[in-house]
């Protein structure tokens, strides 16, 4: 197995999966899925380029997002794979973008669409690690309106190896607990672990109803069905990470 990318995602699977040698781990995407730089997109567009060119026989694993920056905001209805996206930010019309080259190419493929995954080795700026600085700090800034479904990377992984080891080829799935939760329900149980006294600055923005069908998911990989996704998932993975 090839790992091409050296975030958190792409360390979670360096000898993580069993030995797949005919697998390529595409996990090199850009910084933040707030950019607008046309130069992080065109970095990433090359690489995956360069990569395409030299998987020939064997699968491409790529991570593209679930999140409303490909969905759109959504009607709270879960968006399925198979329904058309509506990116609403540059990051969304990138990454549906390079789910077309992925698939033009003509290479044996899987497309993973996942949500706020959590783990180990995050960068300072993502949802968690800087929710978390913020309430050690004391202060905390709550987007009202906002939601995110977080997934264990330990969780991601578990199920990726699930749905190379099937028949799925040249397919696009969904990896999401399917339970979005509120800003306010992060940050407030973040503030539980941390027993300090936080002043919550709140900043209003338009409201997110999107969700995500985990229908696909389930169907090809039968061990979600052990990992406890439920309304209070998302307490046991800033658990694991933040408790301590």
């Amino acid at each position: 197995m090839e790992v091409v990318g050296d975030g958190m995602i792409a360390r979670a699977f360096v000898n993580s999966l069993p030995a797949m040698d005919d697998v390529v781990v595409f996990a090199a995407g850009v910084s933040r899925s707030t950019t607008t730089e046309a130069t992080e997109f065109h970095r990433e567009a090359d690489l995956l380029h360069e990569v395409i060119g030299r998987v020939k026989r064997r699968r491409l694993l790529y991570f593209s997002t679930a999140s409303a920056h490909l969905y759109g905001n959504g009607d709270g209805s879960p968006c399925s794979e198979e329904d058309p996206v509506h990116p609403t930010t540059a990051y969304g019309r990138h990454k549906a973008e390079m789910e077309d080259v992925i698939r033009a190419s003509g290479v044996d493929h899987l497309i993973l669409r996942v949500t706020e995954v959590v783990g180990p080795h995050q960068r300072r700026h993502q949802l968690l690690p800087a929710l978390f600085s913020q309430v050690i700090d004391g202060a905390v800034t709550v987007y009202r309106g906002a939601r995110r479904d977080l997934v264990d990377v330990a969780d991601l992984v578990a199920i990726t190896a699930e749905l190379l080891s099937g028949d799925l080829h040249g397919a696009t799935v969904n990896i999401a607990s399917g339970h979005p939760v509120t800003a306010e329900e992060i940050v407030s149980y973040l503030m539980t672990l941390s027993g300090r006294a936080v002043t919550k600055v709140y900043v209003d923005i338009p409201a997110n109803d999107y969700n995500v069908s985990t229908k696909r998911m389930t169907q090809h990989a039968p061990s979600t069905a052990r990992m406890g996704f439920s309304p209070t998932y998302y307490r046991r993975v800033i658990d694991r990470y933040y408790r301590s």
